[in-house]
């Protein structure tokens, strides 16, 4: 069983409500995630920089196959709004 702490990042996003959709996902192509971030509700100052993001993570075994499914997705959603 892989150690948490070594899983890897394969996403990096400005909110927890865009990382939690995206290891929604990942998890229903059957890729476990995590998602790190800031805590909710705790006070922050406006501009953290990367310490403000939130990070999906998952196993290192995994890392290609979650990279290729999001790349895959944002390819589907890029050719869907090039019809607008």
């Amino acid at each position: 069983m892989n150690n948490k702490k070594e899983w890897v990042a394969v996403a990096t996003v400005g909110n927890d409500e865009e990382a939690l959709l995206i290891a929604g996902f990942l998890e229903s192509q059957g890729i476990p995630c995590e998602v790190e971030g800031p805590s909710p509700g705790t006070p922050l100052p406006e501009n953290l920089g990367a310490f403000g993001m939130s990070r999906v993570m998952v196993p290192p075994d995994r890392a290609e196959e979650a990279g290729q499914l999001l790349a895959s997705r944002e390819g589907v959603r890029e050719s869907d709004s090039e019809g607008e």
